[in-house]
């Protein structure tokens, strides 16, 4: 900066401070950001009382979360003693800091207590119960006093040391220092401590101005950041000359101290950014992606106090301060005393019968509880007593808020949609950019809480987007539980294909393997059919050639060749048999033999019978058992049998009668034309028989046991006085045989229809008895 430059802000600074005494928001003329506000300050109450020494509580209360990220698990049980800067809880689950012991004495108790929050939940918590002789580990963290050369070595040791931002936020540190040299342009101390009533960074600069020189000159070294900004409001003139006389001592790297507008909210990162280095951070951006590194003054002394003596953070400085206290001071107080303990330090005016605030008044949180613990981000222990409250009345739409809003931001829409829950519309008016400061609220004329709306506002889409977020999951979860029952469903079906096809190609393989093994065992009687086939036509190749020239006949020919043959054997056969019956009778027949020949043929002929009758079993037996059902079948085949019968007759007609014919031998037969007997069909001669024996068993069962017998084997016995046994006597015997066989069956049927009959009758009169 120029000393033109510099005396021309001077004189401008100059003439706002005069205009302020006429409008006080002229001041706003005196920075760079938009909006502030200038509320009373009220810091001189406890910078008039000098700092309190380390004060140790008979009770300390350690929560497991004093920093943003998750729960720290304890490393010790109850019983155990502990010594000053021990390791109590850690882990490795998340971000997190580790807690270590601000004295030492014994755990008496790992249970939940009321945690110093604005939610006012109950949380884990050690008890220590002190023993008051305050034994330490010396050099805890076991650092040799070398600074860290690079960002992984800071990283560890400020982890280690469980330190994290102790301006309010509770960010753990070693989160926020990037991981690669040079990438940090400027690094920035913040000292505006612009909330009224707190003095504790105030007295910090003042006592240990060195040590947050230095702590930040190792930052500085480790990251590899040549510039160091530090910005304290004018408000401060003891602090900004302790610090300006430190960061003269310094060699190389550069350090300004920045004197500051005393405005509200100065001591915002986003603000005082914008104030010391012009840049206005982008919303839903970090300051570090900017080149941008601020921590506030009690962060970078105990940075500079673990790299040098090895010590964790055990303690800070609390301002204890409130207009319901005699005497406010700050105080070097011990991480777990109690918030009520160390107000009773400053003498209430009042019994401490209202809730005291952690922080300012500002963006201070009311207790649940007067006996929560300090934790690593408890700046100020504020008693203020509780005020009569205004009914907030309608807004008067005057747009104070927004000309007051350090953002940029609409709070008076803001606060018309939140009213009407339209979160949507809230969201799109960048609720959340709201930093939460209480200007809006502080020059509200109609007194409306609208912080709260916001806060509201904020939780309720968190809420909605959570639940949307479920939703979702639950969705995706669904979807990919249908995608997995629809892909086992497909894989099952697959496994039932493929099992299925392979039946099917067992089958085939078992099936084709059953066709071979036919195959070959049929090509055996196909193949001999064949070699008959082929030595017939062999015979009667060599039968064409034996001919010699005779000529080739036509199939009409040799089928009369053939018919002619068949009579001429025929005709032999029956001149055979007649010229035998004649040599007979000429001599003087042998009876013993003749009988043996009678039986002979008689055998011959009853097998012959049988035979016939098996192959026309069918066409024999079913007329008589369905005659009733199906009585035209029935007359074909009795018109078939007298048909035969007739063929039969004759046949004997045309036959020559031997000298020994029977008188029972029928004279009137006609015979053919040609005096040749017909060739019979051997089915209707077997049929012809079969009617025959039938009718001679029906005769038979007529006449009586005895005559049946008898008709069924007429011709087991031989007559006395016949000594021979014509082909005709054979034939009435075996018809007669037949007949009588017949009649039996009939009769049997004839009796079991009675008997049936009979039981109708008596069941249908056995009905209608019981009607």
């Amino acid at each position: 900066m120029t000393a033109e430059t510099l005396n021309f802000t001077t004189l401008k600074n100059a003439s706002l401070r005069l205009l302020s005494k006429l409008y006080p928001m002229a001041k706003r003329g005196l920075y760079r950001f938009h909006g502030g506000v200038f509320p009373r300050y009220n810091k001189s109450m406890s910078l008039r009382h000098p700092l309190k020494p380390v004060y140790i509580p008979k009770t300390l209360v350690l929560p497991l979360q004093q920093h943003v990220g998750v729960v720290t698990e304890a490393q010790v049980q109850v019983g155990d003693r502990v010594l000053k800067n021990q390791l109590l809880a850690d882990t490795e689950k998340g971000l997190a800091a580790p807690i270590h012991a601000p004295t030492s004495g014994t755990i008496t108790a790992i249970e939940d207590r009321v945690l110093p929050h604005a939610s006012g939940l109950n949380g884990q918590c050690l008890v220590i119960e002190t023993d008051g002789q305050d034994e330490s580990i010396d050099n805890a963290l076991q650092v040799d006093g070398s600074r860290p050369q690079t960002p992984d070595e800071l990283k560890a040791l400020v982890h280690r040391a469980g330190i994290v931002g102790m301006g309010g936020a509770g960010f753990p540190t070693f989160a926020k220092i990037p991981s690669q040299r040079g990438q940090i342009q400027y690094l920035l101390i913040n000292g505006a401590e612009c909330e009224p009533f707190i003095t504790c960074d105030d007295v910090l600069m003042q006592t240990q101005p060195e040590n947050i020189i230095q702590g930040a000159l190792m930052v500085a070294e480790a990251l590899g950041v040549e510039q160091i900004i530090c910005g304290i409001e004018d408000n401060k003139a003891q602090a900004i000359q302790a610090m300006q006389k430190a960061a003269n001592g310094t060699n190389g790297t550069d350090v300004q101290i920045e004197t500051v507008a005393t405005v509200y909210p100065m001591g915002s990162q986003v603000q005082l950014t914008q104030e010391l280095t012009g840049v206005e951070l982008p919303a839903n951006t970090h300051a570090v992606d900017a080149g941008i590194l601020m921590m506030n003054v009690a962060t970078f002394a105990a940075i500079h106090d673990a790299v040098t003596h090895g010590n964790p953070l055990i303690s800070r400085l609390v301002t204890v301060s409130g207009e319901g206290l005699q005497d406010p001071f700050n105080i070097e107080a011990l991480l777990g005393s109690s918030f009520e303990e160390l107000a009773q330090l400053a003498q209430p005016k009042h019994p401490l019968d209202y809730p005291l605030i952690q922080g300012g008044p500002m963006m201070g949180i009311a207790m649940k509880s007067n006996q929560v613990p300090v934790i690593k981000t408890t700046n100020c222990i504020l008693a203020n007593p509780p005020q009569p409250m205004e009914e907030a009345l309608p807004c008067i739409r005057c747009g104070e808020c927004m000309d007051a809003c350090p953002v940029n931001l609409l709070p008076q829409q803001m606060y018309w949609h939140s009213r009407s829950h339209e979160f949507d519309k809230v969201e799109k008016l960048k609720v959340f950019d709201c930093i939460e400061c209480g200007c809006c609220s502080f020059v509200c004329p109609s007194q409306i809480p609208l912080v709260q709306y916001y806060r509201f506002a904020k939780s309720e889409i968190k809420k909605i987007k959570q639940e949307e977020q479920a939703a979702e999951l639950a969705k995706q979860r669904h979807e990919f539980k249908l995608a997995r029952l629809e892909r086992e469903k497909q894989e099952r079906d697959a496994r039932l294909k493929a099992k299925k096809e392979a039946v099917k190609k067992k089958a085939a393989a078992e099936q084709a393997e059953a066709n071979t093994s036919s195959a070959s065992v049929a090509k055996k009687p196909a193949s001999a059919a064949a070699a008959a086939q082929a030595a017939a036509r062999a015979r009667q190749k060599s039968a064409e050639k034996d001919s010699g020239t005779a000529p080739k006949l036509s199939a009409r020919e040799k089928a009369i060749a053939a018919a002619k043959k068949r009579t001429e054997a025929a005709e032999k056969q029956a001149e055979s048999q007649s010229a035998e019956p004649k040599k007979k009778s000429d001599s003087k027949p042998d009876p013993k033999a003749a009988a043996m020949a009678a039986a002979k043929k008689r055998a011959a002929a009853k097998a012959a019978a049988q035979n016939s009758t098996n192959s026309t079993s069918d066409s024999a037996s079913k007329p008589e058992a369905q005659t009733d059902s199906q009585p035209s079948a029935a007359d074909k085949r009795k018109a078939a049998m007298e048909a035969a019968q007739k063929r039969a007759q004759a046949k004997k007609a045309n036959e020559p009668k031997p000298k020994t014919e029977t008188a029972d031998a029928p004279k009137d037969t006609p015979k053919s034309a040609d005096g040749q007997a017909p060739i019979q069909d051997k089915r209707q001669a077997a049929m012809a028989v079969a009617k025959k024996r039938a009718q001679a068993k029906q005769k038979a069962q007529a006449a009586g046991p005895q005559e049946t017998e008898q008709a069924e084997n007429p011709v087991t016995e031989t007559p006395k006085n016949d000594t021979t046994e014509t082909p005709d006597a054979k034939r009435k015997a075996a018809m007669a045989a037949a007949k009588a066989k017949a009649a039996a069956r009939a009769a049997q049927k004839r009796q079991a229809d009675n008997a049936n009959n009979t039981s109708d009758s008596a069941t249908h009169q056995t009905d209608k008895d019981g009607h």
